[in-house]
């Protein structure tokens, strides 16, 4: 691939795509039509479990489409929020410099190995300029874990989203997205993230809509020398007397209703064997 040319310096606006490419991640929903003034905005989405290890570790492999049905580019999300299950939080242990991104290293340079360490995910999304541009724009994207302490979240997420392709458009973005502790009042969710959800073009009169993504989630791992030997960025989830864990996403779109969604998962998704989670645990890494 080709290397892009560094976009003009100067402050970047934080709130870009990321909300749309990783709200998408942990969310098997199906269909989720919306109402809007000019037709249905449809979003389909699809996520799950692969690679699962003894040691605690798993890989989510997502995907998702976002269409308008009169065939008019999606409009844009203004806000997006995800919540993650109880028990799913992010170890202490990954809470250190060893596993941090600096954001100000890739808006200078955005080669995502400059943050390898910290790299949980990557994947690619296809970029909707309509009508300013007829053709779409591919593009790839990674997420890294960064340091938290903004208005008291526990990480950043750092997500790189760079054209992989020369386009008049589109060049990269470095955002940023925010882990919080959710509230006592919240039963079902142990963490929320607030991400940044506008992507900035090159030309100030193109318009930037996500038409697809596919992500590839790893996550972390720190390799320790007592027992077990290696060790997951994430706790697993408790498993309730249900046998199933909740996920949720709330949505807002600029010109179109926002949307809320829930989806219950089998504890079995996380597992070898579909049949481990009876006694109402997950087996894993311990926290």
């Amino acid at each position: 691939m080709s290397a892009i040319p560094q976009r003009r310096t100067g402050k970047r606006n934080g709130r870009g795509y990321f909300g749309r490419a990783f709200a998408a991640t942990l969310i098997a929903v199906a269909i989720l039509p919306v109402p809007s003034a000019r037709a249905d905005l449809v979003g389909q989405f699809d996520a799950a479990i692969r690679n699962i290890r003894t040691w605690g570790g798993y890989t989510v492999v997502a995907s998702t489409r976002v269409y308008e049905t009169s065939g008019a580019p999606a409009p844009q999300l203004a806000s997006a929020v995800v919540h993650f299950p109880r028990g799913a939080s992010l170890r202490s242990s990954f809470l250190t410099k060893r596993f941090f991104c600096d954001a100000a290293t890739l808006q200078r340079d955005p080669n995502p190995d400059l943050c390898a360490n910290a790299r949980f995910a990557s994947g690619s999304v296809l970029l909707d300029a309509r009508p300013a541009i007829a053709d779409p724009i591919p593009a790839d994207i990674d997420l890294f874990l960064a340091k938290g302490g903004a208005n008291g979240a526990a990480a950043t997420v750092v997500a790189l989203v760079k054209s992989n392709q020369q386009s008049p458009a589109y060049n990269y973005d470095v955002l940023e997205g925010y882990l919080f502790k959710e509230s006592s009042a919240a039963r079902r969710y142990g963490y929320r993230l607030d991400l940044p959800t506008l992507l900035r073009p090159l030309l100030p009169y193109v318009t930037l809509s996500l038409a697809e993504m596919k992500l590839k989630i790893t996550g972390l791992t720190l390799e320790r020398r007592k027992r077990p030997r290696k060790l997951f960025w994430l706790k697993t989830p408790d498993c309730p007397r249900g046998h199933k864990v909740t996920f949720g996403a709330d949505y807002a779109f600029k010109g179109a209703q926002p949307i809320s969604r829930r989806r219950s998962v089998s504890c079995a998704r996380f597992l070898d064997l579909p049949t481990a989670h009876r006694k109402g645990q997950i087996p894993g890494a311990p926290g």
